[in-house]
């Protein structure tokens, strides 16, 4: 009697996974992108307390400062209006680097009174802002 695997029980195994990696892959690269999304909600947070600190201690908000805070591999961070001194106030916007397919958020976005939005298609801008 020979020992082995015959050829049937082999593709059997090899389609199993295929189908298997065909749910896996598309649920990871959703994780993914939520963790990247993560990571610029924080970035976002913490360039709003270095502006909120600024205007606590001078008055205004200095859009010249807090770029600091834009150290992200996946989303750029633009503080807008650009290289005011003393602004009444400020919008923060997180790009994605890489436009992805399945990325429905877009860029991510953050002004002085707290007000979140997002430049993407999506209707649920709490989709984008909540991680899920």
């Amino acid at each position: 009697m020979k020992k082995g695997f015959t050829l049937i029980e082999i593709l059997v195994v090899v389609s199993l996974i295929g189908i298997l990696l065909s749910f896996a892959l598309p649920a990871y690269q959703g994780y993914l992108e939520r963790s990247y999304r993560a990571e610029a909600i924080s970035m976002l947070t913490a360039a709003a307390v270095c502006q909120e600190r600024h205007r606590a201690s001078a008055g205004s908000y200095d859009t010249t400062r807090c770029n600091s805070m834009a150290d992200n591999k996946h989303y750029q961070l633009l503080i807008e209006p650009e290289g005011e001194n003393s602004s009444p106030g400020f919008t923060l916007i997180a790009s994605p680097l890489v436009n992805r397919k399945s990325d429905y958020c877009g860029s991510l976005i953050l002004d002085q009174s707290g007000l979140r939005s997002i430049s993407g298609a999506d209707k649920n801008r709490w989709k984008c802002w909540s991680g899920r």
